[in-house]
Formats: C-alpha cells, structure tokens, sequence
C-alpha cells in the first residue's frame, strides 16, 4: 500500500511539474544569448550559505517547489566568475559523497546549471570527476532495465531503461572540451542519469522502454 502511494505521488508531482515547465518554456523561454549568463545574486546566496567544506541541502522531489526547479531546464556555465563556480563545485562533491551517491548535478543542490560530478567506476583508481556543459551525442541501440535510484527521490528505488553505452562532450575545470565514448554500461548509466537531471528529466521518466 505504501509503495501504490508513493507511486501516485511520483505521478501527480510529475504530471504538475512538466505542466508547469511547458507554460514556463511558452511563456518566459530566454534568447539563446543568455544560455551562459553569469549566476545571479539568488544563485550566489545558494552557493555561499555555508562554508566550502559543507554539503549543499540536496532537494527533494517530494517537495514541490523543489521539484519544480528538478523539472527546469540547466544553462550553460559561465567562466568569467570561477571563484563563485569552483566554490559551487568543491561543495557539490561534498555534498555527493557524504550522501553515499555516484553522481550529482546542480540542479540536486538549486542550480539549473549544466554542471555535473561522476564516480568514473570505469577508470582504475575511480576517480570522481567534474564535468561542465554535458551532452550526450549517440547513444547505443541496445538498451538495459537496470537498478536505478536518486539522491532526490529519498527512500524510493526502482529500474529504469538505459543504452549499455553512451559518447559525451563536455568542458573541463581548464576550459578544454573533450569528446568520450563511455563503453562500461553502468558509468554510463551515471552519466545518462545525471544529465537526465540537466534537462528536467528523473529516473522515473525512465521506467518504461
């Protein structure tokens, strides 16, 4: 009985909030210039509320007004203001890693910024990496139901569908862009969940092919 009313409260918060989206992109969609504006006073008061070595309050979907900002679109990073990025950056790994997640976006912390970390499962010292502006561009034909959950979603685990294997472009920390082919299925995986979040997407939205 608790799941079927965890079930239809993922349903309703998800339908309210993709409507809410779609009036927010018809009615307030910005021009392409300010894709990359520099983070507002809103933003600042966000990334500067506790010290560099605290962990950001990760939102909750279950959570109205959180869930309407996990629902909006990210823009892309500005660098003329790396102090206040960097800042936002170090208390996002904090952030992850004291909550025992392999992965975080901006937006898990109030940021519709297109800002990511990733646990590289696939590297052999497993670095955690940072990641600005991700996209994936090709993703494989063959996809997986595999065990999913989120940092947002407390409490709630599920499956959803993935491609085994993804390519991605991204900026890195020195400005420098890079192309990849991720080919194990499970950093992958991370990588399409944590850039799902960049563009108003969760898991759940995943659970069927």
């Amino acid at each position: 009985m608790k799941r079927k009313l965890i079930l239809y409260f993922l349903i309703f918060v998800s339908v309210y909030a993709l409507a809410q989206c779609k009036k927010q992109v018809e009615d307030n969609t910005p021009p392409a210039s300010e894709d990359i504006l520099a983070f507002s006073d809103s933003e600042k008061s966000i990334i500067y509320n506790n010290g560099i070595d605290s962990a950001f309050r990760i939102l909750n979907y279950f959570i109205l007004p959180d869930s309407l900002i996990l629902r909006n679109q990210s823009r892309n990073i500005n660098w003329n203001d790396t102090a206040s990025l960097f800042y936002l950056t170090d208390r996002m790994l904090v952030s992850v890693t004291q909550a025992g997640g392999v992965g975080i976006a901006a937006p898990q912390v109030g940021l519709n910024r297109n800002i990511i970390w990733v646990w590289r499962n696939d590297k052999p010292t497993h670095p955690w990496e940072l990641y600005f502006n991700p996209v994936i561009t090709k993703y494989s034909d063959s996809t997986k139901l595999r065990s999913d959950g989120c940092l947002s979603l407390p409490g709630v685990s599920g499956q959803s569908w993935r491609a085994i294997w993804v390519n991605v472009e991204y900026d890195l920390a020195n400005g420098t862009h890079k192309s990849e082919h991720i080919s194990q299925a499970y950093t992958a995986h991370i990588f399409q969940h944590e850039i799902d979040h960049l563009n108003g997407i969760v898991y759940v939205d995943r659970m069927t092919q």
